[in-house]
């Protein structure tokens, strides 16, 4: 019986080994296929641009087999202190023992001082580290970043990469205007008249995941890039029906779409 106690402790051990990092240190993680940076930093409770940073990534591609440091921070890791509980963790945040145990692939409650638990993205904790960390993120949380990204793979997957930029400039650009609503969200999900201002809010292609070069493209964006000369429209003339839309004046044609202000 004691031989089999022992072993229970040390597989106990090991996984705790396997899924934490403890305090003072950074965690690794190994890319795997499919993997994306949003999808990592959201694993680990952090915006990806502090993943980007850590790194020193010039971009957000990354492939499988790949070693990141994922940085720890108070906010996004808490350190198990003695004497507490995940209950008592659970009511500190404002978060749900089930979600910590979750995010923390965790099979029971026990939990031991210097363990650092990461904190699900929507925690009281986490939501002030998901702020972004790069200068060029300054006002833009992942969720933004998220919706811009799949906003620009609806409207321009398969454009080239100038293209799928431009699409995320218009949005930004229309945010610098007072005649748009104040948030990425608002401005996507605008109606006029009852009528969406994007076709694939409409059909619901806005619901799509967004792949690689969508997050590239929307990275470049938020970082002031626009290829379309302060654009805040864009149509295909091909398939735009809108008569108003054409008497634009162009500011750029970038692959399929015109884009104008």
């Amino acid at each position: 019986m004691k031989k089999i106690a022992l072993i229970s402790i040390i597989m106990v051990a090991i996984v705790f080994s396997a899924c934490f990092a403890y305090a003072g240190e950074t965690a690794g993680y190994t890319v795997k296929p499919g993997d994306t940076l949003y999808g990592i930093g959201k694993r680990f409770g952090l915006h990806h641009s502090a993943i980007i940073e850590t790194n020193k990534l010039d971009s957000t591609v990354i492939v499988p087999g790949m070693n990141l440091i994922i940085p720890s921070g108070e906010g996004v890791f808490h350190t198990v202190r003695a004497g507490e509980t995940l209950y008592g963790i659970s009511r500190k945040y404002g978060i749900r023992v089930r979600e910590i145990k979750k995010q923390n692939n965790l099979a029971t409650d026990l939990i031991v001082p210097g363990m650092q638990l990461v904190l699900p993205v929507g925690s009281g904790a986490a939501d002030q580290q998901v702020q972004p960390v790069l200068s060029g993120y300054t006002s833009f949380g992942s969720d933004d970043i998220l919706l811009l990204a799949k906003m620009i793979y609806a409207e321009s997957r398969g454009e080239p990469l100038s293209g799928q930029i431009a699409v995320g400039a218009v949005i930004l650009n229309r945010l610098k205007s007072e005649h748009f609503p104040s948030t990425i969200r608002e401005i996507i999900f605008q109606r006029t008249k009852g009528v969406y201002q994007f076709t694939p809010v409409a059909n619901g292609q806005i619901n799509m995941e967004p792949d690689r070069s969508a997050f590239y493209a929307a990275e470049r964006a938020i970082k002031g890039e626009d290829p379309t000369g302060g654009a805040l429209f864009f149509y295909n003339p091909e398939t735009s029906s809108d008569k108003w839309i054409k008497t634009l004046p162009v500011t750029k044609v970038i692959g399929n779409h015109v884009f104008a202000r």
